[in-house]
């Protein structure tokens, strides 16, 4: 062999290793970024920190619920009834009773029993009958006052005078009770009148079956 090709060849051999060697510049970097660090962990708040969060839920919960009753139609007793979803039972009763229109416009406070309330009375589909039609509009006179009261106002008196025409004592012993039925704290205002909520029936009528 030659000592020219002596040296060909080996400049070959360097430059074959010269490029199989990458500069390790060259190379995409594997190593990860840095981790971001992790917020503080509720579990290292103070008592006093975690009282804090939970009166910022209660109050985002309140504009909440207070934000839904501005969507509901606030006319009057009967447009709200017949918007929310709080007392089907009792708003399917009023909305065919011959007071609706009574409620709608003459400034009054309805007294509307919550479904459960209807447990104790399993009767209430018949009072939609026909023949049942006087019961129905009696059975809603006795869940109206002719006056507009907010619940404050309404739990501070001895009796109150339904549409029905009668009487019926109010007692604080135990809860604010109505003719023996247990009202719910708080009332809702409308623009032509008040709803204030029932845990019972104010009157239990009876029907033709």
């Amino acid at each position: 062999m030659t000592k020219t090709t002596m040296m060909l060849f080996s400049l070959a051999l360097v430059l074959i290793f010269s490029c199989n060697t990458s500069d390790p510049l060259d190379q995409p970097s594997t190593q990860s970024s840095p981790k971001k660090e992790k917020p503080e962990s509720l579990n290292n708040l103070t008592e006093k920190e975690k009282q804090g969060m939970r009166l910022l839920k209660r109050r985002q919960k309140a504009t909440q619920e207070a934000l839904s009753v501005k969507e509901k139609n606030m006319t009057s007793p009967y447009k709200y009834l017949t918007t929310t979803d709080e007392y089907p039972i009792f708003t399917s009763l009023m909305s065919r009773s011959i007071l609706s229109k009574h409620i709608h416009s003459a400034g009054v406070t309805v007294l509307a029993p919550v479904d459960k309330a209807f447990d104790d009375y399993p009767y209430y589909k018949e009072l939609l009958l026909p023949i049942n039609k006087e019961e129905l509009d009696n059975f809603i006179a006795y869940h109206i006052i002719d006056t507009p009261l907010e619940y404050k106002e309404f739990s501070v008196g001895d009796s109150w005078t339904v549409h029905a025409g009668h009487s019926l004592s109010l007692s604080t012993k135990g809860g604010v009770n109505f003719n023996g039925a247990h009202v719910r704290s708080g009332s809702v205002n409308t623009d032509h009148g008040m709803v204030i909520g029932m845990d019972d029936l104010v009157y239990y009528p009876k029907i033709s079956h």
